[in-house]
């Protein structure tokens, strides 16, 4: 510690402060802390800190894996958070522990290995925010709650994103659209991001005098397959597509190939928060209204980060529009 300090050209204490995180530290003499550390090949004990009481350099991304584990999207949000995680000079713990699992958060997070939690696939009422609240651990969320947010968050706007999309293939001509979700089971435990974009496209649709069909599908691709044959029969006239299962959209595009059924030509698709990687992974290439996952987790780890150092957190609380990219998957409805 002490080569470090004389490197930086700071105090040894200055240079305790900046790992244990105790005092606040302008972030240019940070940099140069952590650019001495890097240059002389330093690294903390992290478990001798937490025995000392000391900060651990830890923090954790909660990150239920399901049952097929992670896909291209996914894995964007979890490379970017430990990205970032590493810039600031924290490692990153990926806990895969699904919703439900309250009481395997509430033993890790007890045995002190992490400062802080990012928590994803938030639904919501979510027993493990709950928690984490009455617990006092520092923790942002990846998705909100409903009603009052009392913890930092940051989310995709999932309203403006079903809007934005029903908008877009209502520009195109279409009349009778359908949307695509995970299976009923996540809708019908309040999973935040189906929830609220099924609502979305509900109510735009019927705001702008189009028809709008429900359909859900697990997160496999052998789903997706099965599930077209599920929307031909359960609307004929359907001709666009939006949705939110990534996995599946793949399944039902293969499935739409082998049937002879032409996209675009005869069904439009949107695909709905997902990455670039797989919406240009498909044939046709995805047409898609996502947000960047890469920043939103980057700026989650961010907030965490800033809580840790003693700042406020009633003012994280951040959604993110998505955008909208068009792609080949998309046209004008046809006649």
């Amino acid at each position: 510690m002490a080569d470090v300090a004389r490197v930086a050209g700071v105090s040894r204490s200055t240079v305790s402060y900046v790992l244990s995180g105790t005092r606040p530290i302008s972030e240019e003499t940070r940099q140069q802390v952590l650019r001495a550390m890097k240059d002389l090949d330093y690294t903390p004990n992290a478990l001798a800190q937490g025995l000392a009481g000391k900060r651990t350099g830890i923090i954790a991304l909660i990150f239920p894996i399901g049952d097929v584990g992670f896909n291209l999207t996914e894995f964007e949000y979890i490379r970017a958070a430990s990205e970032q995680a590493r810039e600031d000079g924290y490692h990153l713990l990926l806990w895969p522990y699904g919703a439900d699992e309250i009481d395997a958060v509430r033993k890790m997070v007890s045995q002190g290995i992490v400062e802080g939690v990012v928590l994803m696939e938030v639904r919501t009422v979510d027993e493990r925010v709950s928690f984490l609240l009455d617990a006092g651990i520092p923790f942002t969320t990846i998705g909100r709650t409903g009603g009052h947010q009392a913890q930092a968050y940051v989310d995709t706007d999932f309203e403006a994103m079903g809007a934005m999309a029903v908008e877009y293939v209502a520009g195109l001509g279409h009349t009778d659209i359908g949307f695509l979700a995970r299976s009923q089971s996540d809708l019908d435990a309040g999973h935040g991001p189906f929830v609220r974009t099924r609502d979305a496209v509900i109510a735009s649709a019927e705001a702008l005098g189009i028809r709008s069909h429900v359909f859900t599908a697990s997160l496999t691709f052998d789903a997706g397959w099965k599930v077209l044959d599920e929307i031909r029969k359960a609307a004929p006239g359907l001709t666009a597509l939006l949705s939110i299962n990534e996995p599946a959209t793949l399944g039902l595009m293969a499935a739409a190939r082998e049937q002879g059924l032409r996209i675009p030509g005869e069904l439009s698709v949107v695909g709905l928060t997902i990455s670039d990687r797989t919406a240009q992974a498909s044939h046709p290439s995805l047409t898609s209204v996502s947000p960047n996952h890469s920043d939103i987790a980057r700026l989650a780890v961010r907030y965490l980060i800033r809580r840790l150092r003693g700042e406020d957190p009633a003012t994280f609380q951040t959604l993110i529009r998505p955008d909208l990219i068009e792609r080949g998957s998309t046209a004008v409805a046809p006649a």
